[in-house]
């Protein structure tokens, strides 16, 4: 009988790193004055903030416009396919608003509309990727759209699980003073004093 060591038999690299596809978006992420955000979004949140009492002074806001590509595989492109094939829009933008006592998000695209969502930060969490990719398991083929994933929201349909809101972001200094800038405030309110 034959037995083989773990030395004799070395891991293939792939075997160890779960295999990741390439991200499904071409993002862009800059932070921008709330007078330069796009019209549809700039009323969705402006109407947003009046119904729930919030002032929009002294916010930061960052805008991410992602570009859904076509499909990269000859099938896709025979088809006319996207990177992400049921994303009806070939565009959308979205936006994070970083308000002193909330988060604000929202997004707009030619088919999806525009929508705004709120959170306190005491109810807030935030954690760097998509949680889409920590669901699927370490052995998935989960894209690696670079982002925030923002916990907090009300579950759906009474589910006991918070909702949740994937803020797609692009690569950058930008980027990376968005996810400063969160992950701070998200400690200044839940550590007061």
């Amino acid at each position: 009988m034959l037995s083989v060591t773990p030395a004799a038999h070395p891991r293939i690299e792939s075997d160890i790193v779960p295999a990741m596809s390439s991200p499904l978006y071409t993002s862009r992420t800059k932070e921008l004055p709330f007078s330069e955000v796009p019209e549809s979004l700039r009323q969705a949140l402006t109407d947003h903030a009046t119904k729930a009492s919030l002032e929009l002074n002294h916010v930061r806001v960052w805008i991410t416009h992602r570009e859904n590509p076509e499909s990269s595989s000859f099938l896709g492109r025979l088809f006319g396919r996207r990177s992400n094939p049921v994303d009806p829009d070939p565009q959308h933008d979205m936006m994070l608003v970083l308000h002193p006592t909330h988060v604000l998000v929202g997004t707009q695209g030619p088919s999806r509309g525009t929508a705004v969502l709120s959170l306190p930060l005491l109810q807030a969490t935030v954690a760097r990727g998509s949680s889409l990719a920590g669901m699927l398991g370490a052995d998935a083929d989960a894209p690696t759209d670079d982002g925030l994933t923002i916990s907090g929201f009300p579950g759906s349909n009474g589910a006991n699980q918070p909702g949740t809101y994937f803020m797609g972001l692009g690569p950058g200094a930008d980027t990376e003073a968005c996810v400063d800038a969160v992950t701070a405030a998200l400690v200044r309110v839940k550590n007061p004093g």
